[in-house]
């Protein structure tokens, strides 16, 4: 298969290595010191489940230079959405399939709109996976886990099927949903509120969640993601709020969502998309969410500041 990597960060350079080391055609599009080191010395990837290395490895910063593509795995920030789809337009051929692993719940409309919604999937994943250095992947988790489905419809479809057996095949737990929104909320009701609150508190959660009223604001975070999921039509597991409650008290110590890292080294939030999107799609369904809202409003400021030292 022929796949591209739209773009090569940590998430999407180790899925990327991973299906090129199973033998497919893969491109990674990315910039700067890491495309140079990419092209001069192929992408290393160190990791519990084993070392390797894709040498030669194909890379490059111009999308329409590598044609039509079968699969394009696309992980760019949130914020880069709609650029990054119009950019990866000419990787795009009637059967050309485009899967999300971004953050978030609405990524796959914002690409829908750009590219087309029969052409785009979803795939929420949970793994540990960040650039080092250049050219130099650390994927740290025990877990690699994706849930891969439609969210257009029509159910299973032999798309979402081949994906999660070229996944498999690599060692990535991977399993196919009829609706890739449900997990799609499950993890947005771990991600949102836990990322929110170590990223306006900048303390790490486990050092966080030591304080009782944290743990109590942590837990009304995450019902108020399933609050608005529901409103929305969201088919949800009845425990999954208590179940992302323990989940979140088992994270080990030093462990930092991606959020609060961007935050640490004055790179953009992806704020909109995370306690943003939950005060937003709650707006709609009035449903109260005075958790995510406190989060957003402080949150989107430093956002809007760093946004203004990187125009400056």
């Amino acid at each position: 298969m022929k796949i591209a990597i739209m773009a090569a960060g940590g998430l999407g350079s180790y899925y990327g290595a991973l299906l090129a080391k199973d033998g497919h055609e893969v491109t990674f599009i990315t910039r700067g010191a890491h495309l140079a080191a990419i092209r001069a010395n192929g992408l290393t990837v160190k990791s519990p489940h084993g070392d390797f290395e894709i040498k030669p490895a194909r890379a490059t910063d111009h999308p329409a230079e590598v044609g039509v593509v079968d699969w394009i795995i696309f992980s760019v920030k949130t914020y880069d959405t709609a650029t990054a789809a119009r950019a990866m337009l000419p990787m795009i051929g009637a059967q050309t399939t485009v899967v999300t692993f971004q953050n978030g719940v609405d990524s796959h409309d914002a690409i829908g709109a750009i590219v087309g919604k029969e052409h785009v999937i979803a795939a929420p994943t949970q793994v540990v996976s960040n650039v080092a250095a250049p050219g130099i992947i650390e994927q740290k988790s025990p877990f690699r886990t994706s849930f891969v489905g439609e969210v257009y419809g029509p159910g299973l479809t032999p798309r979402v099927q081949a994906l999660v057996e070229m996944l498999k095949r690599t060692g990535v737990d991977a399993t196919a949903v009829g609706d890739a929104r449900t997990p799609l909320w499950h993890k947005f009701a771990f991600i949102a509120p836990v990322a929110g609150l170590a990223a306006l508190a900048r303390t790490a959660p486990y050092d966080l969640f030591q304080l009782a009223e944290a743990r109590a604001a942590l837990r009304a975070a995450i019902a108020e993601v399933v609050a608005v999921g529901k409103a929305h039509g969201v088919a949800m597991d009845a425990d999954i709020v208590e179940r992302q409650y323990q989940f979140t008290m088992n994270l080990k110590p030093g462990a930092k969502p991606s959020m609060q890292l961007d935050l640490e080294q004055g790179k953009r939030l992806e704020i909109d998309a995370m306690s943003g999107a939950v005060v937003r799609l709650g707006a709609e369904k009035n449903v109260p969410t005075p958790v995510h809202q406190t989060i957003y409003v402080a949150l989107k400021m430093a956002d809007e500041q760093t946004k203004l030292k990187v125009k400056n």
